[in-house]
């Protein structure tokens, strides 16, 4: 059956790796279905994907969080590639696998309706980390070289040393406080290891103040995703939640950064169709 694709790159992100990887889907697509057609869009992003049957965007959580705010209407099925830093909203739908089962996954058009969520009006689909993510997220962009887990950790462990708690809703100190969709960020942080992005709900997470000493201690704990059962921290469900906070603060969300005093997220139940493998 002939479809049309649109295959949207992200314009920064024009590495030989990338060329490479998208020229052997090309070709690999050729062979395999030669009646599709795909159009590349690696400089400018059309206005309108209507004509498209198939969006299939390529990048790291990043151009994922720009696309889905730029085009948050999309009902067309969406086929993510990775071609990021951290790439855990792609690890959340397709795991670990080559590139080929990926793309034979991508292929053959299961789809799937999927959650999303909304913080203060910006759409996100891992989730958002107020305050000491939103610090290591500017400190990370003068380490990019680093990719994934490394990255996120060299950029971690001063703001890990030097961040100030600070209190929500009036009363309670916190060091950490996050609100997700999905399961991991930072290339590998499982900070909610039993999220799931089907069931309707948003996943939020405080963590209490944690002395300086203690917090190197703790970090590859979070990461591994054992922390869940500590005394330090508290999960709950919602599908709206409004946090203020005593002083503005950074957040990133979905690799982006937004800077308030006051968050509202709600959940956005089946806002996008993905194209995912079939069970």
């Amino acid at each position: 059956m002939n479809q049309q694709i649109a295959f949207l790159i992200n314009p920064l992100k024009k590495t030989v790796a990338i060329a490479d990887y998208f020229s052997w889907v090309i070709e690999t697509v050729k062979v395999k279905k030669s009646d599709w057609e795909i159009q590349l869009f690696a400089k400018e992003w059309p206005t309108d994907l209507s004509d498209f049957d198939q969006v299939w965007v390529m990048g790291g959580d990043g151009t994922f969080n720009y696309f889905v705010n730029k085009y948050p209407s999309v009902e067309k099925p969406i086929a993510l590639f990775k071609g990021g830093t951290g790439n855990d909203f792609y690890w959340k739908l397709f795991g670990e696998r080559s590139r080929q089962a990926h793309l034979d996954a991508v292929l053959a058009g299961h789809v799937e309706d999927f959650d999303a969520g909304s913080c203060n009006g910006q759409l996100f689909l891992n989730g958002v980390g107020i305050g000491i993510e939103g610090e290591v997220l500017k400190s990370m962009e003068s380490i990019r070289c680093f990719k994934g887990g490394l990255g996120y950790y060299l950029a971690a462990i001063p703001n890990l040393l030097q961040f100030k708690s600070y209190h929500i809703q009036g009363q309670r100190k916190v060091f950490l406080c996050m609100v997700f969709n999905s399961s991991r960020a930072g290339g590998g942080f499982h900070f909610f290891p039993h999220a799931e992005i089907q069931d309707g709900l948003l996943d939020v997470m405080y963590c209490r103040h944690i002395p300086v000493w203690q917090r190197l201690f703790y970090m590859p704990i979070i990461q591994s995703g054992k922390h869940v059962k500590l005394p330090i921290v508290e999960f709950s469900k919602e599908k709206k939640i409004s946090i203020k906070t005593d002083r503005i603060l950074s957040a990133q969300v979905d690799g982006e950064v937004q800077t308030s005093d006051q968050f509202d997220f709600q959940v956005l139940p089946a806002k996008f169709k993905f194209i995912v493998p079939s069970l």
